[in-house]
């Protein structure tokens, strides 16, 4: 098949990263409300947040050895819809049972379509004959984005709670549906696993990669406010910037991936990535001013940008593994790193302050230039 017979099939992919992003950027700007809502102390809330990640971690070995055997095809359709309804149920919680109930489903069937579509994204690459995984990743974060933005319109316009949930599960729907009958089917389909996809063998350096990857952007989305403010002296209102540069430099420096790992290569790529997010924290922690920690943090998101799809392109391709068990050890200790890092740093800084925390994620950021090399060695990509 030529590029020009694929683009349906890459566009309709696109599609679920992009409407995938959606949901968790409308999930994320609707938090403050649910909070007011429900009454919810920080702690409570917290609770809420901790269902969600929790549900999305456990499922996740389940789910490539399900994909494995019947298609990434019909999973991430299924859990793309199923993470829409949940995304939808959280309006009707009365209290704070109900919603960690429900978040805790929509963590799941939101683990269930990352596993899934990354896999199905690997599917197209391997079609393509040429890495195109980081494009895929931009419009997950354009959607977030997007999802984000469009509850702050709807919020500004006098949308309550369940109207914009319901208007933003809307556009999700017609996304998903729009990509039910372009998504690529798999080429082959495994018959016999072990159910259950835990990080181990070969794939382990990957996966451990990815933990201090996502580890690291965790801290960024929880924390680089904090630091401006509290260490970097900026006002509140500026505070929101390093959050804002990290993830508009991720987002942009994605849609330039393909080109970057195809002119570098796989590893160079990572290994570059790597030294470009540890440049950048160290000089957050060494200037820490609002206009140089700001800077930083969007070299952190240029670094950090294309090494996570390039760990689940080489995930996909590892010898002797379905690409969808492989896709799933690399997301479940990878998204472990989301839970983990934040309150590693917040606990850390109580110790010994948020400005020298930041010495532990260089280290995280050099030891994905560091391992590059020998966690690329069995795959085939």
């Amino acid at each position: 098949m030529t590029p020009r017979d694929l683009l349906p099939a890459r566009a309709a992919t696109s599609a679920l990263f992009f409407g995938n992003g959606f949901g968790i950027g409308t999930w994320a700007a609707q938090l403050p409300r649910f909070k007011a809502a429900l009454g919810l102390s920080d702690s409570e809330l917290s609770l809420g947040l901790l269902a969600f990640s929790l549900g999305a971690v456990a499922l996740m070995p389940v789910v490539g050895s399900l994909t494995a055997r019947i298609g990434s095809r019909v999973v991430v359709l299924m859990s793309a819809f199923a993470f829409t309804l949940a995304l939808l149920c959280l309006s009707a919680a009365p209290n704070l049972a109900v919603f960690a109930a429900i978040a805790l489903m929509a963590g799941a069937s939101n683990g269930a379509m990352d596993v899934s579509m990354n896999t199905n994204a690997t599917v197209v690459e391997a079609a393509w004959s040429r890495p195109i995984m980081s494009s895929f990743h931009a419009f997950f974060s354009l959607g977030g984005l997007a999802g984000a933005a469009a509850s702050g319109l709807l919020i500004a316009a006098g949308f309550g709670i369940a109207a914009t949930l319901l208007l933003s599960c809307l556009v999700m729907a017609g996304l998903f549906l729009a990509a039910v009958f372009r998504t690529m089917e798999d080429a082959e389909r495994a018959t016999e696993g072990d159910g259950f996809a835990l990080p181990r063998g070969a794939v382990m350096t990957l996966a451990v990669l990815a933990l201090f990857c996502f580890l690291v952007e965790g801290v960024m989305v929880d924390w680089t406010a904090i630091y401006l403010q509290s260490v970097a002296g900026a006002s509140l209102e500026a505070a929101v910037a390093g959050f804002g540069a990290f993830s508009l430099a991720m987002t942009f420096c994605r849609f330039l991936g393909d080109l970057a790992v195809r002119r570098l290569g796989r590893i160079r790529t990572v290994q570059f990535g790597g030294m470009l997010a540890a440049l950048g924290l160290a000089l957050a922690m060494v200037a820490p001013l609002p206009v140089p920690a700001t800077i930083g943090f969007a070299l952190v998101g240029i670094g950090l940008s294309n090494v996570v799809p390039v760990l689940f392109s080489a995930a996909a391709g590892m010898k002797g593994i379905p690409s969808s068990v492989g896709v799933a050890m690399v997301a479940t200790l990878g998204y472990g790193g989301l839970l983990m890092g934040p309150p590693i740093i917040g606990f850390g800084a109580d110790l010994v302050g948020l400005q020298s925390m930041l010495i532990l994620l260089i280290a995280f950021a050099l030891a994905v230039t560091l391992l590059s090399q020998r966690a690329f060695e069995r795959s085939t990509v």
